[in-house]
């Protein structure tokens, strides 16, 4: 088997008293779109942020394309490969569609002298138009972010992860709050770039129609441990998930 994009390995978290993640373990392979789903407190949050480098994990490691990763930060995982949407939209609102996108992409691209010295537009609006595009957002280019719907911003969100051209994405509940024809075209734009691009998604996700549909691969967490895995249809029909997630 090829060398997975990303490993989890034997993660554990607590604060205080409480094993928020309880050594925790898998792997995602190229290409692939995993889910990560449980009732809230199951540890899906704090298991996220540990990948990112947000937390640091009390025993453990996280691998990317193979290199330890475990404690790092977002900016140093970026330059590995690693994008990420966010349950709490990142967007700057006083600025247009367009310089969002691009700012996304100088985060990723040059030197500090190229930044300074260099186009003011280090030469990204090309590709950020490109994004633009991709995500059918060319009627919103110049309107500030912050004039946009909710939906909208969460576009404008996935766009600027995807600018570095990353092989690994990590989305935070992307379809959080966002009307049925937005959350459609959100998630066709998501599984047309998986196609076209083979990038890797690990997606948390409430809206289980959203995740179900999405997802080729689904983990359940219930209090910090992994209790189920498997496809789609292996997860819905899971008595254990359905008890401790889905509800009957």
């Amino acid at each position: 088997m090829s060398q997975s994009v990303l490993s989890v390995r034997n993660i554990s978290r607590s604060f205080g008293g409480i094993k928020a993640v309880n050594d925790v373990s898998f792997d995602v392979q190229q290409g692939e779109v995993l889910g990560l789903i449980g009732p809230n407190g199951s540890g899906k949050s704090t298991l996220f942020n540990c990948v990112l480098g947000q937390l640091t994990p009390d025993q453990g490691q996280v691998y990317v394309n193979g290199k330890s990763v475990a404690g790092t930060r977002a900016a140093a995982l970026n330059k590995l490969g690693v994008g990420r949407t966010f349950q709490q939209l990142s967007v700057f609102p006083e600025m247009s569609v367009l310089e969002n996108i691009i700012l996304a992409g100088q985060e990723h691209h040059g030197s500090m002298f190229s930044r300074l010295f260099g186009a003011s537009d280090a030469g990204l609006t090309p590709q950020a138009e490109t994004m633009i595009r991709f995500f059918r957002l060319e009627h919103l280019r110049d309107e500030k972010a912050g004039s946009l719907s909710y939906g909208q911003q969460k576009l404008l969100d996935a766009a600027m992860a995807f600018m570095a051209g990353p092989s690994l994405v990590l989305l935070d509940e992307p379809a959080g709050g966002v009307n049925l024809t937005m959350l459609a075209n959100l998630k066709e734009r998501l599984q047309t770039y998986n196609r076209e691009h083979n990038t890797t998604f690990v997606v948390i996700e409430h809206n289980m129609e959203f995740v179900m549909s999405l997802c080729t691969r689904i983990i359940v967490l219930a209090e910090g441990a992994v209790i189920a895995e498997g496809s789609p249809d292996e997860i819905r029909s899971n008595q254990q998930v359905i008890d401790a997630y889905l509800g009957g």
